[in-house]
């Protein structure tokens, strides 16, 4: 045998070696503490806003978070540092709710009193009016092969005109016949950095690929399909979480990934604001429109 096949028969024997030694190692985390968790925001729509409250929950838990475990809380929407109402909890939606509408150019933040005493606060957040999204349509690729932009065979864009004065944040919310598309990859969000000021032509803010189309299509009552985009505009605190809530779950498992970070949000308590808990209470100017997607 000659010096070539001795070396790769050694590396063959050592990548055996190798492979047999690995070893499936089952973690069984413990529960965590219980850490409030904060989800909602209040919008100048004419409609009902909402509160969620939950704990935080284990890392290997299935399904949704329990919404009742603090239904006797107390929280109160607070408008320019005034208390204005009480949300009341509604045993079907698992929800602090309050119908209300937010005015531009007040400031809003939440007040909770959980049922252990624990007070908690969130940051005052300033509603600014959003610019209209003056039309929404959508493009089909019609070589299925050959997914397109986005790598969908459905794309969405909207044309509007972005405020003048640098510093407006964006956020776009994506609805299918009202329900809400609330994965990350549908994290949507901006600032105008590079276009303040200008009109907006073609900005591409959701993609759907005909497989998907064709389930939701058969799932619908009528076998018709409806999408809206909501446009919002949200304060900087809210697009730095929003940011953050990207890099620590979309951007991860490569060279560049952004290093571990803690998502810390806007709500703390009163006593200690070192003690926050997790989620964002935030306010939103929206606008909002919706087309019939068909083949």
């Amino acid at each position: 045998m000659n010096m070539k096949a001795i070396k790769l028969l050694s590396l063959f024997i050592i990548g055996v070696y190798f492979t047999s030694c690995t070893d499936i190692i089952s973690l069984d985390l413990e529960d965590p503490k219980p850490v409030l968790v904060v989800d909602g925001y209040i919008s100048d729509i004419d409609t009902t806003q909402w509160v969620r409250l939950s704990n935080l929950e284990n890392y290997f838990a299935d399904g949704t978070p329990d919404f009742t475990v603090y239904k006797t809380a107390k929280v109160k929407l607070i408008e320019d540092s005034i208390e204005i109402a009480n949300y009341a909890f509604i045993d079907s939606t698992q929800r602090f709710e309050i119908q209300y509408k937010g005015i531009n150019g007040k400031s809003y933040q939440i007040d909770i009193l959980l049922p252990d005493g624990k007070h908690y606060t969130s940051s005052s957040e300033l509603m600014q009016i959003v610019p209209k999204i003056d039309s929404l349509w959508y493009s089909v690729n019609q070589d299925s092969g050959t997914p397109g932009p986005k790598g969908q065979d459905f794309v969405f864009s909207i044309s509007t005109q972005e405020t003048p004065g640098i510093g407006d944040n964006y956020q776009w919310k994506t609805y299918i016949n009202d329900a809400y598309r609330f994965e990350v990859h549908d994290l949507n969000f901006s600032n105008d950095q590079l276009v303040d000021g200008q009109y907006i032509f073609n900005f591409e803010v959701f993609g759907l690929s005909k497989t998907e189309f064709d389930e939701i299509k058969e799932e619908a009552t009528d076998n018709r399909v409806f999408l809206k985009i909501e446009q919002s505009k949200i304060t900087s605190k809210y697009y730095d979480f929003l940011f953050l809530v990207f890099q620590q779950t979309r951007q991860v498992g490569g060279p560049f990934a952004a290093p571990p970070a803690e998502i810390k949000g806007n709500v703390f308590m009163i006593t200690d604001e070192n003690q926050t808990a997790l989620g964002y209470f935030y306010s939103a100017s929206i606008h909002s429109q919706e087309v019939e997607v068909t083949e």
